[in-house]
């Protein structure tokens, strides 16, 4: 099973629980690393990252149902974010004096508080 295009993460883990339980291994008790895996085979690149920063590590480490509740954590936290990234660039879309929007300067800290933490995950993993 693999992420459509525009699927959200808690609208593929629910598909994937759906279709897990209705497949024939449904009474089957699979081991927690086969579950793990084809969760994860199936995610886009983007949520992977974002699921690593959330759990402050790397998922692949984490259980099956501790995947499925960052998944879950994530799409709404998500959801409430995005009124509040809406109204924070679109009441500062001026233009400064250099030709750069303040959207454009709150997409760019935006990013770099992502790489920030990504690095920092990165370093506390190795430490």
């Amino acid at each position: 099973m693999v992420a459509r295009p525009n699927e959200t993460i808690e609208e593929y883990v629910e598909c994937f629980q759906y279709n897990l339980q209705r497949s024939p291994y449904a009474s089957l008790p699979l081991p927690d690393n086969v579950l793990r895996t084809s969760l994860i085979r199936g995610m886009k690149e983007q949520w992977i990252e974002t699921l690593n920063i959330i759990g402050k590590g790397d998922i692949y480490q984490e259980n099956f149902a501790d995947i499925i509740n960052l998944c879950i954590r994530s799409s709404r936290d998500s959801i409430r974010l995005k009124p509040i990234e809406h109204d924070l660039f679109a009441r500062d879309n001026r233009t400064s004096a250099e030709g750069v929007t303040h959207a454009e300067i709150g997409n760019l800290l935006e990013n770099f508080k992502t790489d920030i933490l990504g690095t920092l995950t990165t370093q506390l993993d190795i430490m």
